[in-house]
């Protein structure tokens, strides 16, 4: 049963990430650079996460600036709200950054984004 909570909740995680790489895309100038910047921005998000080691066991094992900067990082909520969905049980203050991490990526790529990067400036062809 837990699945069906965990579904909406993988989705949200999903379009959360989704919308920080449209935000890493409207800066980033070329297609082969993009990759790197989405390993350099991704697996420390996920590696200071309790995606491998829980949250509270970060606090109990006196790793306290790790922790500080996990409760900081949106793919910990964004693990924490999945792993709480899992059990059935709702962990609102975690969905409630997921969104709202969710619309300030949005937002940012939406107003970064410049729709005429792609054409050059001698004819309005695309490159």
């Amino acid at each position: 049963m837990g699945w069906v909570y965990a579904f909406p909740v993988i989705v949200l995680s999903g379009m959360m990430l989704g919308a920080l790489g449209l935000l890493l895309s409207v800066h980033v100038r070329q297609l082969e650079n993009f990759a790197g910047t989405m390993n350099f921005v991704i697996f420390p998000m996920f590696f200071l996460s309790p995606a491998l080691y829980p949250l509270w066991k970060l606090e109990e094992s006196g790793a306290t600036a790790i922790h500080l900067i996990a409760q900081w990082n949106p793919f910990t909520h964004a693990v924490e709200a999945i792993r709480f969905a899992l059990y059935g049980q709702l962990a609102s203050r975690s969905v409630v950054i997921v969104l709202v991490c969710l619309a300030a990526f949005f937002f940012l790529a939406v107003r970064g984004y410049d729709p005429q990067r792609g054409f050059s400036k001698r004819g309005g062809k695309p490159d």
